[in-house]
């Protein structure tokens, strides 16, 4: 195996290690959130992630150009917007749910790509994209075939979480990834305490369990992952990181139910089965080709 294949295998690891923590940490959150107001339990999770970030690596970031801050900050308002969506989301919606809703950015963003670079992805992409929008349909839909608004805000942050993606690809090449990581985390931080201040009253006491989801998500769920993602961006492709940051959904589902008793019905199987069909759809096609 090159040191180029190696690096990208590296790069995938880390990715999928992302995808554990983020479907774990959407069990933690929805485990919590009777606790803490969701804007609130961001900011609180955003200055632990900013304050851990600029505690190792402050030095490395003041140092990168003022230019290369901004961008930094911009990429983590965008963050921000996922983490703020996904955490109201998860008062009307099970974190099963949330995860599979939010894989689906691993269509999304290489239509995208398509869109930018105006190369065609493939009809395979296609066929994933009706299997995900089929069982986003019926995610969201219950069976008088209305939305529950937590999964329509769940869909939200998986746009977010498609620009995200598309933003770290743009901005990371020939920077300091720990550097920029420390800028997207005060970035998430200042986001995410302009809108708890806006909406939603302070809050007088918090719970212990409020306080160690905070801790865990702040540090594990936050910090780390934004540093694992930035950094595995260098050596891999943003299509291979939605791949495989869609395996969320599978982490999230079935801890949700290992842990909190989520249910697991006809539906939300089914549904979920035809997202990770397409997901599958996506990765498998390419490798085949490969081979050939």
């Amino acid at each position: 195996m090159d040191a180029k294949r190696r690096a990208m295998v590296v790069g995938d690891l880390a990715v999928l290690l992302v995808a554990f923590i983020w479907g774990l940490t959407n069990v933690v959150i929805r485990d919590a959130l009777s606790g803490i107001t969701p804007f609130w339990f961001c900011f609180l999770r955003f200055v632990v992630a900013t304050a851990a970030l600029m505690l190792l690596f402050g030095r490395r970031a003041f140092a990168m150009p003022r230019a290369a801050k901004v961008r930094g900050m911009l990429t983590g308002v965008v963050f921000s917007l996922a983490y703020l969506s996904g955490a109201v989301g998860l008062l009307y919606t099970t974190a099963g749910n949330q995860s599979f809703i939010i894989s689906m950015s691993v269509v999304f963003v290489p239509l995208c790509v398509w869109f930018f670079t105006k190369k065609f992805p493939g009809w395979h992409v296609m066929v994933s994209v009706v299997l995900c929008l089929a069982g986003l349909c019926g995610l969201m839909l219950d069976g008088n075939f209305r939305i529950n608004p937590g999964d329509a805000l769940s869909a939200f942050a998986m746009l977010c979480i498609t620009g995200y993606i598309l933003l770290v690809e743009k901005f990371v090449a020939g920077e300091d990834a720990c550097g920029l990581s420390c800028w997207q985390a005060a970035g998430t931080m200042i986001c995410s305490a302009l809108c708890a201040l806006a909406f939603e009253p302070v809050p007088a006491t918090l719970s212990r369990a409020a306080w160690l989801a905070v801790a865990y998500a702040g540090t594990i769920g936050c910090a780390l992952t934004l540093v694992l993602q930035t950094a595995a961006q260098k050596f891999t492709s943003p299509t291979h990181v939605a791949i495989l940051l869609s395996t969320s959904g599978i982490f999230g589902s079935l801890l949700g139910v290992v842990f909190i008793g989520e249910p697991m019905t006809w539906r939300i199987f089914i549904a979920s089965a035809l997202i990770f069909a397409g997901v599958i759809i996506v990765e498998a096609v390419p490798a085949l080709r490969k081979k050939k």
